[in-house]
């Protein structure tokens, strides 16, 4: 017999073949010779290489001799095992495989129920003649054999047994071993993905539930795992108050791939209130000193996301955070240590200040490898300050001098981003960028020359120490078109201030011909522009040259189109093109200097531009960090990550804002000052009934009315199509008085955001409707097509990927001074929609069950 060794990863190959079974193998292996392959079949184009390996399995586990010697049997089953793990297909043996399970032996057991498991699906009629061994496994008495059985039999995945399952299941749920209750636990799941239905009459979810007090953290991280799975059409398991304090006093307990479990849990938890929230925060501070750092990093989220919405207490989040991150950055492995120099980006971009103090820790090592050393120096042109500039410049020149392009090329690009950013030390920056344009490293030319002409478009002063070696840097271009392209444009942009500027231009369009790079083309047209403005009779030949090869260029078409451009600006008028090509930057430029070095820009719009930075920062703990990009960015749809609601406690207008913001939609403007003290006026004037509870909205409702028919419609997606007061006389383009809203509603004005935020804020749900089942629509305008039809407007909608959400708001039939505003949630998998109503009718209650009706039927509730 072959003896099988098992290596460190848990693959399984055969030593040595016994001669006593040929075959195995392809034949003759180990011996030295190779066996010829086999004669082909006549009309055959698909030969099986193992059938006979697989025929003399097939014996051998039918033989006595290995029947009755165990040995011979394990080593036969693990053939099999082998072949199956290789690809073979080994399902004709499965007859005897099933024999094979009446055995005592723990390893032949959990081969052949690896081996069922794996092709129960290809032979369903004869795997049931294996639930009667598994049903009596689950109740053998070693623990091992009863969650091994039970796993095994939940894996198989026949419709069939399902009625066999459900009691196993139950009795391990209660079992005294840890081990099966937490393979229950999963089994149940595995049950839900089959059966649905059994779980649901089981009331199984129930005592998964009720399973999160077990003493086993193993057994409560999977029934976490288990609920939120089988809810995740509803966005996952529901948490309560007791359930997430109960998951946060046993942190300790749970190991770290609990941990993340738990924590991912408790992020989509909305504190009540803020003494709720400090609890939550003070029994998961002792977690960020866990040396995991997905667990600290999980942490960390949820501090952020549970102090979003108090700015005062976010700088403590950050200092409390900054340890842990850098003992992360110490000792851990590479990818790691990468994952977390990103989230220490992030941060430190969010907040400046928080790890300024600890540069020196990111300092590239020797033995770093290249994604570390990449994220270091982006980290230290990002924490170098007044104090640390001039040490942290200094570093990264020695970078710049290595060996290896792209860090230099980055230690340069940080360079001139720490002149940009810190004043103090932009005077010592400019001295190496000056250093690095003479250099021998062409791509260190290169960047060093994009880096100063960033800086003389911000410190046009710092030219009288550029513009002498410019013809010598010109010269030494070589292949870098950036760097080529920077240096022309510092050319043509203070051609007036070097004698010899046309002269430095003159080989470049003499050799057009010969430059491949449109960048470069581009760059010395508009160069030879600006100079022939300040020197006119020396440039005029060249550029008279130079326009008539770009116009005939066909390789480029916007170089094409700006060389006509400038062509006909010339002849139409010349004082015209001055203004279009030169602008008023050349001549402010001129005027400053004998100007110190001053900032006479402002930020360049890169730096005004937050936006990606605050996508990737909402997906903190996420491979969008990593990646640089919003998961938009590299994910489907359905894997996008899901905003969280708004705490309880936020003003219903911040909460109305951000929910239209996780719509995709630009938060409606503040009401106006004056709006609210009206509504007060009004509502004090009111002579409607005392003890109704609507009749104190009615006047804001009508004050409301009334600033909407004056001012414009804010139409927050762009639905509207013609004039607002136009579509307010028709009806918000619904029908007449009852037309689809049976009676209940009728047309009125067109409502600004404004308007609907004021009212929503204020107004109390008078009606909640959960759990609708609808026919699916096509999309969201098909909705607001049949709310229009019944005399409802839409305010703002949203398709996301896993729900559609709406705002809808129309006027009473009978008293045109209600108004009634709707909130529907349809989630898409399920079809369920949720409705929320407010309204300022008297009888808030009938009046909005009435509108829920009408909402309902526009909607085709089955």
């Amino acid at each position: 017999m072959a003896d099988y060794i098992r290596s460190k990863n848990g693959t399984v190959g055969v030593a040595s073949p016994s001669p006593s079974i040929t075959g195995f193998g392809g034949g003759g292996i180990g011996n030295g010779t190779t066996p010829p392959p086999p004669a082909p079949v006549a009309n055959s184009y698909f030969t099986d290489q193992k059938k006979g390996e697989v025929n003399e399995l097939k014996q051998l586990l039918r033989s006595v001799a290995v029947e009755r010697d165990a040995k011979k049997r394990r080593d036969v089953i693990k053939k099999v095992i082998a072949y199956m793990t290789l690809g073979v297909d080994v399902s004709r043996l499965f007859t005897e495989m099933i024999m094979a399970i009446e055995t005592r032996d723990l390893v032949v057991k959990k081969m052949v129920y690896l081996y069922l498991c794996t092709y129960a699906h290809t032979n369903p009629d004869l795997a049931i003649m294996c639930v009667n061994t598994l049903q009596r496994d689950c109740g053998n008495e070693d623990p091992m054999v009863r969650g091994l059985a039970l796993r095994s039999l939940c894996s198989l995945r026949l419709p069939s047994i399902v009625e066999y399952i459900s009691e196993p299941l139950r009795r391990s749920l209660t079992d005294a071993n840890a081990y099966v209750r937490k393979t229950g636990v999963m089994g149940i799941l595995k049950l839900h993905h089959l059966a649905p239905a059994v779980v649901r009459e089981g009331n199984m979810v129930d005592t998964l539930y009720a399973m999160l007090h077990d003493v086993d953290a193993q057994v409560v991280t999977n029934c976490l795992l288990a609920l939120d799975e089988m809810a995740a059409a509803q966005g996952g398991m529901s948490l309560s108050r007791d359930t997430v304090l109960l998951l946060l006093g046993r942190l300790d307990g749970f190991s770290e791939w609990g941990l993340c479990k738990v924590l991912a849990l408790v992020r989509r938890y909305a504190p009540a209130d803020e003494d709720e929230l400090f609890s939550m925060m003070n029994l998961l501070d002792p977690v960020l000193r866990t040396s995991n750092s997905g667990v600290v990093l999980a942490v960390i989220d949820c501090f952020l996301h549970l102090t979003r919405d108090l700015p005062d207490l976010q700088p403590q989040v950050y200092e409390r955070a900054r340890a842990p991150l850098l003992t992360l950055t110490a000792g851990a492995a590479p990818e790691t240590v990468h994952c977390v120099l990103a989230h220490v980006l992030i941060l430190a971009q969010r907040r400046a200040g928080v790890f300024d103090s600890e540069y020196r820790l990111f300092y590239a090592r020797h033995n770093d490898h290249a994604h570390v050393r990449r994220a270091k120096v982006e980290l230290l042109a990002l924490l170098a300050g007044p104090a640390s500039a001039a040490e942290v410049l200094a570093e990264l020149a020695e970078y710049a001098g290595g060996a290896d392009a792209d860090m230099a090329r980055r230690s340069v690009r940080a360079i001139g981003e720490i002149c940009h950013r810190v004043p103090e030390g932009a005077s010592l920056g400019m001295g190496h960028l000056l250093e690095f344009l003479e250099v021998d490293a062409g791509y260190v030319r290169a960047e060093a020359a994009l880096a100063v002409q960033d800086l003389l478009r911000r410190y046009p002063a710092w030219r009288d120490q550029v513009l002498p070696s410019l013809r010598r840097c010109l010269k030494r271009a070589g292949d870098e078109p950036a760097g080529k392209a920077a240096l022309i444009w510092m050319v043509g942009e203070y051609g007036a201030e070097i004698p010899e500027a046309p002269y430095m231009l003159e080989p470049l369009i003499d050799a057009y011909e010969e430059e491949t790079n449109v960048e470069v083309k581009l760059q010395l047209l508009t160069a030879a522009m600006k100079l022939f403005f300040a020197r006119p009779p020396e440039v005029q030949s060249m550029l008279g040259r130079l326009l008539a090869a770009a116009v005939e260029d066909v390789s480029s078409q916007d170089l094409h189109d700006r060389a006509l451009l400038y062509y006909r600006l010339l002849r139409a008028d010349a004082d015209a093109a001055r203004a279009v090509i030169c602008g008023e930057h050349a001549a402010a430029a001129a005027g400053a200097a004998a100007a110190p070095p001053a900032a006479l820009d402002g930020p360049f719009a890169e730096e005004r531009d937050t936006s990606l930075r605050d996508a990737i920062f909402a997906e903190f703990n996420t491979l969008a960090v990593a990646y640089g990009e919003p998961s938009d960015a590299f994910t489907a749809p359905p894997y996008r990550v899901a905003r969280a609601a708004p705490p309880p406690w936020m003003p219903p207008e911040a909460r109305l804002a951000r929910e239209l913001a996780d719509l995709g939609l630009a938060p409606p403007p503040s009401p106006q000052p004056q709006l609210q003290p009206q509504l007060h006026q009004q509502q004090s004037h009111d002579s409607g009934g005392a003890g109704s509870p609507g009749a104190a909205h009615a006047p804001a409702a009508a004050a409301a009315a009334a600033a909407a028919a004056a001012a414009p419609s804010v139409d927050l997606l762009g639905m509207d199509d013609g004039d607002p007061g136009a579509q307010a006389a028709n009806g918000g383009g619904g029908g007449g008085e009852g037309e689809g809203g049976g009676g209940v509603l009728r047309p009125g004005p067109a409502m600004g955001a404004p308007q609907f935020q004021a009212l929503w804020g204020e107004l109390a749900e008078a009606a909640v409707v959960q759990g609708v089942v609808l026919r699916a629509p096509a999309g969201t305008g098909e909705v607001e097509g049949r709310m229009s039809a019944a005399c409802l407007r839409t305010m703002a909608s949203g398709d996301k990927p896993e729900t559609m959400r709406f705002f809808f708001y129309g006027y009473g039939s009978d008293n045109p001074s209600e108004v009634h505003l709707v909130q529907c949630t349809l989630l898409k998998s399920s079809c369920a929609l949720d409705v929320v109503i407010k309204t300022t009718a008297a009888d808030a209650a009938p009046a909005a069950h009435a509108v829920a009706a009408v909402v309902k039927h526009a909607f085709g509730a089955t």
